[in-house]
């Protein structure tokens, strides 16, 4: 009898034991799902979007005109005249418009010399951006302190008519908060201190959110990008793929942006599906991991972009904007090669 007892002692001891297991490999499952859901948990999921070049200047224009109080704009490159005549008549309503331009774009030195001097001449408040930067690489607009853009597209005649872009137009207010408190700081040259908020900064946060988007792809990852060169981000999108998930990816032609020969090559060894695209000139950078979550901004997946400009994007996870990009995305890439 006392045998008996102490086997049923053993066999209860056991099934505890293997049930105290189960129950706490669960609990780590779900834990570390609910890390990984916290890292990409904060992003946009009512906003606007558009498409370049298929809605050209309209959505912008739209907006300047609609202007009351204020315009507030950070821009890498601006040279388009029908939005500088956009907002030369905002300021004669009585907008406070303020811009700031980056001094020295790459492979265009002296680009926005002529529209920075042409917005001086016309009084129209404006800055050169703060040379702690490698390039303000920055595309935003904050319209009224109520109305933000969130661009991939610099203000061109190129980005609007002959580019692919996308750009985000949202009224959050938490985000519209972050943008004029990036303004302010680049305007001050001060540092910026970023808040939790659905946006992709660098250098101070961008690496860590892209990073953390991609790694939680668990079906599909899709990648438009101009220029694709850091070393850290191709491994982590290689390692996704020996994973299972598809990856599909489209880059600038290597005509035109020579370092992306490199990554295509390296992206086939992994069977990666990796195109490029000529026309329009692939100038996008926007992600959308399993249908369900994306970023959109001004970050390329370069070293540079990561940690020495200052870049803006949005981390969205809107149903139709997702849909949207992904349809876009898979039309240009049928016509890749």
């Amino acid at each position: 009898m006392k045998k008996n007892n102490q086997y049923l002692f053993l066999i209860l001891t056991a099934a505890l034991l293997v049930i105290g297991l189960v129950i706490y490999a669960f609990l780590f499952k779900l834990s570390e799902s609910i890390k990984s859901t916290q890292k990409i948990a904060s992003a946009l999921d009512e906003v606007t979007l558009f498409t370049e070049p298929d809605d050209s200047r309209k959505p912008i224009l739209d907006g300047i005109e609609k202007a009351k109080k204020s315009i507030d704009i950070e821009v890498y490159i601006f040279t388009d005249s029908d939005i500088f005549n956009a907002l030369f008549n905002a300021k004669k309503r009585g907008v406070n418009v303020r811009v700031m331009l980056e001094e020295n774009p790459y492979n265009s030195y002296g680009a926005n010399k002529g529209m920075k001097d042409k917005l001086s001449h016309y009084g129209i408040i404006n800055k050169w951006s703060n040379r702690v930067y490698q390039y303000t690489h920055s595309k935003f607009l904050v319209i009224d302190e109520s109305t933000g853009y969130i661009m991939t597209l610099n203000l061109s005649k190129s980005a609007l008519t002959k580019n692919r872009e996308f750009g985000i137009i949202t009224e959050d207010s938490t985000t519209i908060a972050e943008l004029e408190k990036i303004f302010e700081a680049d305007w001050t040259r001060k540092p910026y201190n970023p808040s939790n908020s659905p946006l992709v900064v660098s250098p101070e946060n961008s690496r860590n959110k892209i990073s953390s988007l991609i790694n939680s792809a668990s079906s599909e990852l899709i990648i438009y990008d101009e220029e694709l060169e850091d070393k850290s981000i191709e491994n982590l999108i290689e390692k996704k793929a020996t994973q299972g998930v598809k990856v599909y990816v489209i880059v600038a032609d290597p005509v035109s942006v020579s370092s992306n020969k490199d990554v295509i090559s390296e992206f086939k060894k992994y069977g990666i599906d990796i195109r490029y695209v000529s026309s329009p000139f692939i100038h996008a950078k926007a992600i959308v991991v399993d249908k369900k979550t994306g970023y959109i901004g001004s970050v390329n997946l370069t070293d540079t972009s990561f940690d020495k400009n200052r870049e803006v994007g949005v981390m969205i996870d809107d149903p139709k904007v997702l849909t949207s990009v992904r349809e876009t995305f898979f039309n240009d890439f049928t016509r890749g090669r």
